[in-house]
């Protein structure tokens, strides 16, 4: 049986956002885990694995929807 593997790169996209650069700002850097209930379509969530929510450095994981969305 094969190992598991992982997907490693960038993602990019322009999405229109019904908000100030502070707010969006503020929900990237300090609760990233408010991007999936802006967004349900497209992130389905994401998980802290190292660091500390809005700390330089630390390491979040991204759950999202790829091509169609539901």
């Amino acid at each position: 049986m094969a190992g598991a593997s992982s997907l490693v790169g960038k993602l990019e996209t322009e999405v229109e956002i019904k908000a100030s650069a502070e707010k969006f700002h503020h929900m990237i850097a300090g609760r990233p885990h408010h991007v999936s209930k802006a967004t349900p379509g497209k992130i389905q969530g994401c998980e802290l694995h190292e660091g500390d929510w809005g700390k330089v450095g630390s390491i979040v994981i991204w759950n999202y929807v790829h091509g169609k969305s539901t």
